[in-house]
């Protein structure tokens, strides 16, 4: 029995969290007037049994009112096995997030699977190349959006939309 030659990859359906009702969103996650040093949790989705190895995590930010430049949005996934137990106090449904004091409940997820900084340019699509995410050997994942710091600037992101494709 000869071996194939090749390794094939392909793309399979995305999945897309971000404002309900926007277009190709597939599970919400509401960023708009997302405020610095704040974050938003999304709601789980289930992977299913035979989930794949690697996913691409893309973010993108739709800005309203230009944010400051430097400041970052980051996307963390937390993993459950169950969509009950959830890591660093994650609940499973969309709704915003306590990031704990010092980010105490942040740290516990691990680091960003993408970290995007934002330029000061209003009413824009800000994308950040994507990155590889491989799931934990859990099958629910769901999405964590924060407005971060850098360097300690700090600035206004009312207004700011914003979608995270896997």
């Amino acid at each position: 029995m000869a071996l194939p030659d090749y390794i094939q990859i392909t793309q399979g359906t995305a999945i897309v969290w971000g404002e309900s009702g926007a277009s190709g969103v597939t599970a919400t996650c509401a960023l708009n007037n997302l405020a610095n040093a704040a974050a938003q949790q999304g709601a789980s989705v289930d992977l299913g049994a035979n989930y794949d190895d690697e996913y691409i995590a893309v973010l993108a930010i739709e800005t309203g009112t230009a944010p400051t430049a430097g400041n970052t949005y980051e996307l963390y996934f937390g993993w459950s096995h169950d969509n009950t137990n959830w890591p660093a106090k994650m609940t499973g449904s969309n709704g915003s997030y306590t990031l704990g004091t010092s980010d105490a409940n942040l740290r516990q997820i691990g680091a960003p699977a993408v970290s995007l900084v934002v330029t000061n340019d209003g009413n824009t699509l800000l994308v950040q190349a994507g990155n590889i995410v491989r799931p934990r050997h859990l099958r629910r994942i769901r999405p964590l959006g924060s407005v971060g710091r850098r360097r300690g600037l700090l600035g206004t992101v009312s207004g700011a939309d914003g979608n995270a494709t896997v």
